[in-house]
């Protein structure tokens, strides 16, 4: 009989461990907005973002966007493991999104250019490497992580966060998917 009340005293405390453990991992890689809701998503809007193109200094802003398709905004640290295996990978599948992607960084511009061309990314034509110089895109969305990746429409409204860089058959399927961006569907 104390066997059993052992067991199931253990079996207990694994549960609410697991538990514990499940709601933590969702918290992490749950944006800040937890209403999911798409309407409620759709008001998480970054107009007053700003950032300069490492490219040619430009100051780039929503007006900036392209108006025939979303983008996929990536926010990284060039120190960051996953952001520099997902950075090794994009030129070659970059083009497999067909949208433009913006990578973005508070990072000083010599740091973002040595990174851009230690991985060729300023070869790449649908990339803009751009450096949040007032981390408004971090104040913004509140994130906790990088790389942090969000889809936005050409009006800058927030379509979908992703926890890793998405296959560009995922990310073309939910833009097909998409009721808010039923404009780019084709």
């Amino acid at each position: 009989m104390a066997s059993i009340k052992y067991l199931f005293l253990s079996l207990t405390i694994l549960l609410i461990g697991t538990c514990s453990w499940q709601k933590s991992f969702a918290q992490q890689h749950t944006p800040a907005d937890t209403d999911t809701t798409v309407l409620t998503q759709m008001r998480k809007i970054f107009y007053g973002l700003k950032f300069n193109d490492i490219k040619d200094d430009a100051l780039v802003t929503i007006k900036d966007m392209p108006k025939d398709s979303p983008v996929l905004i990536i926010y990284f640290k060039t120190d960051c493991g996953h952001c520099r295996m997902d950075a090794e990978r994009m030129p070659q599948i970059a083009a497999a999104y067909k949208i433009p992607i913006w990578m973005a960084s508070y990072q000083s511009k010599t740091e973002l250019s040595a990174f851009a061309t230690e991985f060729k990314l300023d070869k790449v034509p649908n990339l803009r490497i751009l450096n949040d110089f007032s981390k408004g895109m971090h104040n913004w969305f509140d994130f906790k992580y990088v790389p942090f990746i969000v889809l936005v429409d050409a009006k800058g409204n927030f379509i979908k966060e992703f926890d890793r860089l998405p296959k560009p058959e995922e990310l073309q399927e939910i833009i097909r998917t998409n009721d808010f961006l039923e404009m780019y569907q084709k």
